[in-house]
């Protein structure tokens, strides 16, 4: 059967290994592991021709073995057997490569048995068990294969006997009858002796079939739920999700949610530091995009450039690319030579736009502008990366990272991981926006209504900007407090796009914003709220993200919500929402019709249904589908569209019109903070024949997930469990948070531990190197050498001595010590250094995970969940990169039978191909010769 392949890495210079294959007992040809192999973190390369084998010793102290498969000269596909998985606990095995010159072993690993929960003896007495023995497929399979294996050789013998019978009747000299009749006769031998295995395979394969009952795994979980006792299970894993189409409706027997921890990581190649655009100029609007592609938009009333840096180049070659997309002969990227920095045009160095890249080769140091050309006339709609870097091949786009890699001390990168929803970054706490201005002179405050206010900002001497999209209208001044918070001074912050700086002897800021329309207007707190204002250190805009106490989140003091969601195949639950402007009533009291009655002259005519949160809906691919639509009279036009509306029921937006059964549609951002909720609205009459009490009944509307309509069912409901995070899901290599169950209770297992930036200590550099060296004594880090860290401040090294070698990075040892090399001249003083790395996340591998159960009201609702008849489709709702899911259910008996047979089916298909291609070419001839008289007669 198709069951999971489990990724796994072995080194062949290690003792044992920590992290565990996982099983369940009774498992049988459904679990196999790809193990990749290595030496000292470098990839071990499996002996020429050697055969290779799997090892395990069980803990009843039996042992098990099979052969592995090598898949490529580093990594091997080893099988989990029904033996190994027959006793529970922790197994320990090995693998064996054996070659013709010697043998060699792996390091020793556990592999974990967990507890089937099925009562054995009870399948064993079980009235329909030989209907559920389709879970032994492939013997069952086999043995079918036999029978039809055995009366197809019968038959081939009779073919051959045939088929001598004409050789001898045409034969035209006596020569050529008998080697005619000699090789019919080999025939029918071969069919018998085809005949006579067969039948002994169709023995072997009963035998073990018979062998096999007492391994048959099923379901016992709960005492209330034996009616699950000979069910068939299953496990499917998938990204921030799985949907299964076999389940059956039953308790969820497993479920497991793994963490991962993903970095941004520069090479340093790109040269242009990273431009600020928000600016609209002869038609042309560019922008600078939270991923750094720059956005060029609208039509040129003249041509127009934009400066995307001004930089000093040495001698040198350098490579220019980054605009595919733009408009052909009408839009460049180029570097010139400028006279000196803000100087004038000397002459063209490189372009492209006609061309995807240029080469330029410098004989000695100029400044250079780098910038982009749109001529008049010219309508734009293109995201374009700009990238120049050293040598003559273009490189990928990277952002600038002051022309090193990263992260590092001067442009340190997050670690997001699942969960993650802020990385305390947005120093502007949206729930102190309130209502009134601020005196620029005095800091007075007032309650006007065409201001809103923030309260005070702590801040520090350095560069700060505050973005929004859409709030640049809304900009109006910063305001400078010192320590006792008495004003100092003030900036007009519009003309600057949000940046502005902060001097010595400042300790607060306060922002005050201004109504749209200017003085004359007015503004609300929420109106700029809605806006997502995000305030930020540097003079890059960072994505907005919320308040979080200026640390990352989830935290203890900041938590954050995970939710497991659980819904069937049908996503219309028939949930009204009042618009504003509907002039129409829904009755939704039959279970598959929904009447729309128009109610009110002169008004709208819909009725509106939620689809779900725009956060859920985003990027999924819907199709939308009915069985008929009826109308109270002729002329009515009866119609089904999607609109985003807000939290007030105001319609924003057109998604679609539904006007035919079915329509496929993938969401796609609405880009309007307002829009929150994605709505089904159903006419009683889009045009204008309706007349009060006229009505449209819309019959099985059906909407689910895919490209693929499927039948109507019912609305099943939506399972939600929400899951307090006070840290994420964080994951190094292999060694991952999970949510889990383990031995009956849901919990948190944390392989992942978390520097303590105040525990750095300072240590001694090779006599006559330069910069600094400090180390951290993590005890709990699994003793490897190069273990692998993450820091955002720092880039691992994997080889070479912190001692000796000089640079700013980290390192590990196989003692569980993480160093820092830097040749930051500030860092003298331990001290100095602990307040540098304040801020900093650095994480590792722990030798040995911690355990977190869940509180009783989660563990009630997790054990709750229930899988749905047919489609289920379970999601994992956070923050952060998708987590990788693993679900374990009952699958529809029905449903498994008929894949069994298809399986089977295809299975004999090539069987019996493989059988006829083995006979003698006369053989062949005989059973296509009979075959086409039969075809002949049966015309």
């Amino acid at each position: 059967m198709d069951g999971t392949i489990q990724e796994y890495v072995l080194d062949m210079a290690a003792d044992t290994k920590k992290e565990p294959l996982r099983v369940k007992q009774y498992d049988t040809n459904s679990r196999q592991a790809r193990i990749t192999l290595k030496m000292g973190g470098e990839p071990w390369t499996i002996p020429f021709g050697c055969q290779i084998y799997i090892n395990v010793r069980k803990t009843d102290g039996t042992l098990a073995d099979a052969t592995c498969t090598r898949i490529d000269e580093h990594t091997v596909l080893a099988p989990i057997t029904e033996q190994m998985t027959a006793v529970t606990g922790t197994q320990l095995g090995e693998l064996y490569f054996l070659g013709s010159d010697g043998d060699i072993k792996s390091q020793t690993f556990p592999v974990v048995v967990y507890e089937a929960v099925m009562d054995q003896a009870r399948i064993e007495s079980s009235d329909d068990f030989q209907s559920l023995q389709g879970a032994l497929r492939q013997v069952q399979t086999s043995t079918d294969v036999a029978d039809i294996a055995a009366q197809y050789a019968t038959e081939q013998g009779n073919s051959a006997r045939d088929a001598a019978q004409r050789a001898n009747d045409a034969a035209d000299s006596i020569q050529v009858a008998v080697d005619a009749a000699a090789n019919a006769k080999d025939c029918e031998s071969n069919a018998k002796n085809s005949e006579l295995a067969a039948a002994q395979t169709q023995q072997e394969v009963t035998d073990y079939v018979e062998a096999q009952k007492a391994a048959f795994a099923g379901y016992s979980k709960r005492e209330s739920d034996s009616k699950y006792a000979n069910a068939l299970t299953e496990t499917a894993t998938g990204e921030g999700g799985v949907t299964v189409e076999d389940a059956w409706t039953a308790p969820v027997l497993g479920l497991e949610v793994t963490g991962k921890s993903e970095q941004v990581a520069t090479t340093g190649a790109q040269l242009l530091p990273q431009p600020q655009f928000n600016d609209t100029k002869n038609g042309i609007t560019v922008k600078t995009q939270t991923d750094g592609g720059i956005s060029i938009t609208g039509t040129a009333t003249a041509a127009i450039t934009f400066t995307v840096a001004e930089i000093l180049l040495q001698a040198g070659q350098y490579t220019l690319s980054g605009l595919s997309g733009l408009v052909v002969g009408k839009m460049y990227f180029q570097l010139v030579e400028i006279s000196a920095q803000g100087g004038q045009f000397v002459g063209e160095l490189a372009k492209v736009g006609h061309v995807t890249s240029a080469t330029v080769t410098i004989d000695h140091d100029v400044w250079a502008r780098a910038e982009i050309k749109v001529l008049s006339g010219v309508t734009a709609d293109s995201v374009c990366y700009p990238m120049l870097n050293f040598g003559d091949t273009a490189l990928p786009w990277e952002p600038y990272t002051g022309a090193a890699p990263s992260p590092s001390p001067d442009y340190p990168q997050d670690i997001i991981s699942v969960g993650t929803v802020s990385t305390g970054k947005q120093m502007l706490n949206a729930d102190t926006i309130v209502q009134g201005g601020i005196n620029a002179d005095t800091g007075a405050t007032n309650n006007a209504s065409n201001f809103v206010r923030s309260d005070y900002i702590p801040v520090k001497p350095g560069d700060y900007v505050l973005s929004g999209d859409g709030l640049k209208s809304y900009l109006n001044y910063v305001m400078y407090f010192n320590q006792e918070k008495v004003i100092q001074s003030s900036l007009s912050i519009k003309p600057t796009n949000g940046k502005f700086t902060v001097t010595e002897g400042i300790a607060y800021i306060r922002i005050r914003f201004i109504a749209k329309d200017g003085a004359e207007g007015t503004v609300i707190p929420s109106e700029v709220v809605a806006l997502k204002p995000m305030l930020n250190t540097g003079d890059i805009a960072l994505p907005w993200e919320p308040y979080t106490g200026g640390k990352p989140s989830p935290s203890v003091e900041y938590p954050q919500t995970l939710e497991v969601g659980v819904t069937g195949a049908q996503l219309f639950y028939k949930s009204l929402v009042t618009l504003q402007g509907t002039g129409a009533e829904a009755d939704i009291t039959d279970k598959r019709a929904i009447k729309i009655t128009y109610t009110r002259a002169n008004g709208g005519k819909y009725a509106g249904f939620i689809v779900d949160d725009k956060i859920n809906i985003i990027g999924k691919t819907l199709t939308i589908s009915y069985s008929g639509i009826v109308s109270s009279k002729s002329g009515l036009t009866p119609g089904i569209r999607l609109y985003w509306i807000d939290n007030n029921g105001s319609v924003l937006s057109y998604v679609v019109y539904v006007n035919k059964s079915p329509t496929t549609i993938t969401i796609e951002d609405p880009q309007n903070d307002m829009a929150t909720k994605l709505a089904l609205l159903l006419y009683a009459d889009i045009g204008d024949a309706a007349v009060v009490n006229d009505y449209v009944i819309y019959k099985d509307i059906m909407i689910n997930a895919g490209d693929i309509p499927l039948p109507w069912e019912p609305y099943m409901g939506c399972q939600n469990v929400p899951i307090t995070l006070t840290e994420p899901l964080r994951g190094v290599g292999e060694y991952r948070y999970r949510i889990m169950c383990r031995d009956g209770v849901w919990g948190i297992e944390r392989c992942v531990g978390v520097v303590d930036n105040g525990q750095w200590k300072k240590i001694n550099v090779v006599s006559g190197s330069a910069g600094h060296r400090f180390v951290y004594d993590a005890t709990d880090m699994i003793e490897k050498l190069n273990c692998m860290v993450m820091c955002t401040k720092y880039t691992r090294r994997p080889n070479g001595s912190s001692f000796s070698n000089a640079g700013d990075y980290m390192a590990t040892d196989e003692r569980g010590k993480i160093f820092i090399r830097t040749l930051n001249p500030d860092f003298e003083t331990i001290e100095a250094f602990k307040e540098f790395m304040a801020d900093a996340i650095t994480i590792y591998p722990l030798a040995t995970p911690t355990w977190e159960p869940f509180p009783d009201a989660t563990q009630q609702a997790l054990n709750a969940l229930t899988t749905y008849a047919g489609t289920t489709h379970l999601t994992i709702t956070a923050g952060g990169p998708a987590a990788e899911v693993t679900l374990e259910y009952v699958q529809d008996t029905h449903k498994a039978l008929e894949q069994c047979q298809e399986a089977a089916k295809e299975y004999t298909d090539n069987q019996l191909a493989a059988i006829v291609a083995a006979l003698p070419t006369a053989t062949q001839a005989a059973i296509v010769d009979n075959q086409t008289t039969r075809l002949l007669q049966e015309v």
